[in-house]
């Protein structure tokens, strides 16, 4: 992997989005995979097995959210630093956003680590998904530094153009847990049959070598943003100002997904195989969603270079070009899941119930793949020019205030189906508000977030 900075504020839009884009989307498909591949082989278990990974995965990305922060506060800052020619100042924001993806989850899974047998009866889990989710929450929780510390560090990587080399790493990665599940699941060889535990260790130790990668990479002075040189101490101004951006991220990731244990909360009184089809569709609307990503997440540091360089119509049309070829794709491949929902559940599960209650949903969901798509591409826009606080304020008013709301009360109108119409009609408020937001351009008066 060789060491280069692709210059986003210079030349055709539409390359650079797609140089950034298709690693970074492959890369989200590939990380998901971790959990794809885990629900694969958990499902050979049972339902039960099921709904204990998807409850406790709920749980840790819930409690978690803080490292969508500290990498939205690194993207932001470092492209910035790049853009306005700040390359010291980036390499800096680096080593503390570094610093704190190992105090952050330390700290979080010292406390939700006593407390993981609570959270699963709460979100309404029965005594045997309880049973087998928390020890594999606890396992997670505590691998929950080698995530913080993935998703910084292929944060970095791409706020400097460079989106190739965590597509690499998590190439790695995702292979050696693809090997090691089934080995550790199931007992095969001589390895522990450990169950559902084993794909929670399969997926940390296939992270744990993703990290030891990217800071080779970074101390030998072979990325994008070098650590070789820089000064290793802590910077209390400069971890305030991940924070202050990141803050916001977290809590619109905390709402996005409180809602989503809102959602799990309803769809537990229908019983173990609603919820089993629940996380099934869910999983599949996460690997569409991540193809929309690589466009969200390009625009990201392509907004933040660009206006660090003082070019804001450059950064609009970076966005707006995003948003069409994401919806696009979106609405594509959602087209597949509507016509044809039998045959893509049957990956996860060989239940008829299961089967028959998720096709249901998958239809409804995939539908509103094109609002999701604008969601995603805009928010992430307004997230690379500074503003943090305006998508936080969006997800609190569809996901809890209308989503939720109209989940309630359409399942007691008219049951499960209610359910998925709730959360359908949710992403298209949400689609829309976040374009219509984006539109009003207050983005643009913002100027820099780090000045020199």
């Amino acid at each position: 992997m060789r060491k280069s900075r692709h210059d986003l504020t210079q030349g055709s839009i539409f390359k650079n989005l797609m140089h950034l884009a298709w690693p970074i989307a492959l890369s989200n498909v590939l990380q998901d995979s971790f959990s794809v591949v885990d629900m694969i082989f958990v499902g050979k278990l049972g339902a039960e097995a099921i709904s204990a990974v998807d409850m406790s995965s709920n749980l840790q990305r819930l409690i978690s959210v803080l490292s969508l922060g500290v990498s939205t506060g690194t993207v932001v800052l470092v492209s910035q630093s790049i853009g306005a020619k700040q390359q010291e100042q980036g390499e800096n924001i680096a080593m503390q956003a570094l610093i704190l993806s190992f105090i952050c989850p330390l700290a979080i899974a010292c406390v939700g680590i006593p407390l993981a047998e609570i959270g699963l009866r709460l979100i309404g889990a029965e005594d045997e998904v309880v049973r087998l989710g928390v020890p594999y929450l606890r396992i997670t929780l505590l691998g929950g530094i080698m995530m913080f510390l993935s998703m910084t560090l292929g944060s970095i990587f791409r706020a400097g153009g460079d989106s190739v080399t965590p597509m690499m790493v998590m190439i790695v990665s995702t292979v050696l847990n693809i090997i090691l599940d089934p080995l550790l699941i199931f007992g095969i060889w001589k390895f522990p049959r450990l169950g559902v535990t084993g794909s929670a260790y399969a997926s940390v130790i296939g992270r744990s070598v993703g990290v030891v990668m990217f800071l080779y990479l970074c101390f030998i002075g072979r990325s994008v943003i070098s650590l070789k040189h820089v000064k290793r101490r802590i910077d209390l101004s400069a971890m305030r100002q991940i924070l202050r951006l990141g803050i916001f991220s977290s809590m619109q990731g905390f709402l996005r997904h409180a809602s989503r244990l809102g959602f799990i909360r309803v769809v537990a009184i229908y019983g173990t195989n609603a919820v089993a089809a629940y996380a099934i569709c869910m999983r599949l609307r996460i690997l569409v969603m991540h193809l929309g990503f690589g466009f969200a997440n390009a625009v990201s540091p392509m907004i933040g270079q660009n206006i660090g360089a003082g070019q804001i119509d450059r950064a609009e049309k970076a966005a707006n070009l995003a948003s069409g070829l994401a919806t696009v794709l979106m609405a594509t491949l959602g087209s597949l899941l509507f016509l044809f929902p039998h045959l893509f559940i049957r990956i996860f599960t060989a239940d008829m119930e299961v089967i028959t209650t998720g096709s249901v949903y998958l239809r409804y969901l995939s539908a509103t793949f094109a609002f999701i798509a604008i969601s995603i591409v805009y928010g992430r826009a307004l997230n690379g020019a500074g503003d943090t606080v305006s998508p936080m304020v969006m997800t609190f008013i569809c996901q809890l205030g209308i989503g939720l709301l109209l989940v309630i009360l359409l399942s007691y109108l008219i049951g499960l189906k209610g359910v998925w119409i709730g959360i359908a009609l949710s992403n298209v408020v949400q689609g829309m508000l976040m374009w219509l937001w984006f539109r009003r351009g207050t983005w643009k008066t913002r100027g820099l977030v780090h000045k020199k």
